[in-house]
């Protein structure tokens, strides 16, 4: 579903990507781990055609993002959905309306519909009677769960999640990481996690890529990768201080 060929950036003398390609498959739901700085996100913004490539090639089902025009683009984003860091909830809106506004800003639904949509959703991520509150009111954990029933209210096919954990403690990250799981299992959709909660998400994705200098040095199942051989690998998902990753 997704393939990214041969990326090349370079941003502010730093060369992010050297050549990285790999694929997710339809239904797969792949992490994307390695040092802060080491260009997930920026990679995560180039699948969804935020910014583009020096070289290379970001293809969706086909069609390459790093080309298509504006109007392939925007039907390319509206099979996308995205839980970011902070949830980047507004604050000036309730729950209710967060999660509201896409289909409001890009459907010709009824307010009656999309009323009933909000309300199931927020059920489902367990914010039932929750519609009313600001974000100011929530807890971490209810601002990640209102944020994901927001990536899902349109029905993504595929949902980027951008360190969607941080700022939670252990216990409430791993039942963010849980919900995620399931709505993943059940909805068949296609994922892309950066994240940082080792080895916790390798218990919900199927493989995972590690980034370091500009290169992908790993692609393996999840199943197999706390095994992996190669040193910096083995260095970043151990947390050892000693190895060729020089810690700052």
């Amino acid at each position: 579903m997704i393939q990214i060929e041969n990326l090349w950036k370079r941003l502010g003398g730093l060369e992010v990507f050297k050549g990285v390609s790999f694929e997710v498959q339809k239904g797969e739901f792949l992490a994307l781990i390695g040092m802060s700085g080491t260009g997930k996100s920026v990679l995560l913004k180039h699948i969804a055609g935020l910014m583009k490539p020096d070289r290379g090639r970001i293809l969706v089902d086909g069609t390459d993002v790093t080309r298509a025009s504006f109007r392939e683009l925007e039907d390319i984003r509206s099979r996308f959905g995205f839980v970011f860091q902070n949830g980047a909830l507004f604050d000036s809106m309730t729950v209710f309306d967060n999660v509201a506004f896409p289909l409001r800003e890009k459907t010709r639904m009824t307010e009656s519909k999309i009323a009933d949509r909000v309300r199931h959703d927020l059920e489902q991520v367990g914010l039932g009677g929750a519609e009313e509150k600001y974000p100011s009111q929530l807890s971490g954990g209810m601002i990640k769960r209102a944020a994901l029933a927001r990536a899902l209210v349109r029905d993504p096919e595929i949902v980027f999640f951008d360190e969607p954990t941080t700022g939670l403690d252990p216990i409430i990250a791993k039942s963010i990481l849980r919900l995620f799981d399931s709505f993943h299992n059940r909805l068949k959709l296609t994922g892309v996690l950066v994240s940082h909660d080792i080895p916790d998400i390798f218990g919900i994705v199927q493989k995972v890529a590690m980034l370091h200098d500009g290169e992908l040095v790993a692609l393996e199942e999840a199943k197999n990768i706390q095994s992996c051989s190669h040193p910096v690998v083995d260095q970043f998902i151990h947390g050892r201080i000693d190895g060729p990753i020089r810690y700052r």
